[in-house]
């Protein structure tokens, strides 16, 4: 865990200083834990339009909180030195649905490169079992002139 003069907490609407949550965030629910690249968190509540078929959490709202916490924790980092931050590859593995409650994902930072970011998170249920296993690469590019974050 990082110093708690590292930690980056979202404000009471999810956006932490210039760089706003996204409108998808919003939309399947996305709760802001913790944005430090030594603990990020966040988690999304299982309700019936997250599920698929069968009543268990649709294996893309995994992959979806998976990328959204990287996107944020890093952009979050990297956006005073007028950098952004996107995908550019995500691999999942399921090893446990979540049927009722939260989806938590925890992410570590592994490398924090100049042009890359290599993250390894963990979706927990509320029982603290193992769900899913993810690693995700950010790219990490200037921003462009005269860009506006959304919002």
């Amino acid at each position: 865990m990082g110093s708690e003069d590292s930690i980056k907490e979202p404000e009471k609407d999810g956006a932490v200083g210039d760089v706003p949550r996204s409108n998808f965030d919003v939309y399947i629910g996305t709760e802001w834990l913790r944005l430090d690249p030594d603990d990020a968190r966040a988690r999304v509540l299982l309700t019936d339009d997250l599920k698929q078929p069968y009543g268990i959490m649709h294996g893309g709202v995994y992959s979806s909180l998976v990328e959204s916490l990287c996107s944020y924790a890093t952009a979050v980092a990297v956006h005073e030195d007028g950098m952004i931050a996107m995908g550019q590859s995500i691999e999942v593995s399921f090893v446990r649905p979540v049927v009722v409650g939260h989806a938590e994902a925890r992410a570590v930072a592994r490398h924090r490169g100049r042009s890359t970011w290599v993250w390894e998170v963990e979706v927990l249920d509320d029982d603290e079992r193992l769900c899913a296993l993810a690693k995700m690469t950010m790219a990490v590019r200037p921003a462009p002139t005269g860009a506006q974050p959304p919002g």
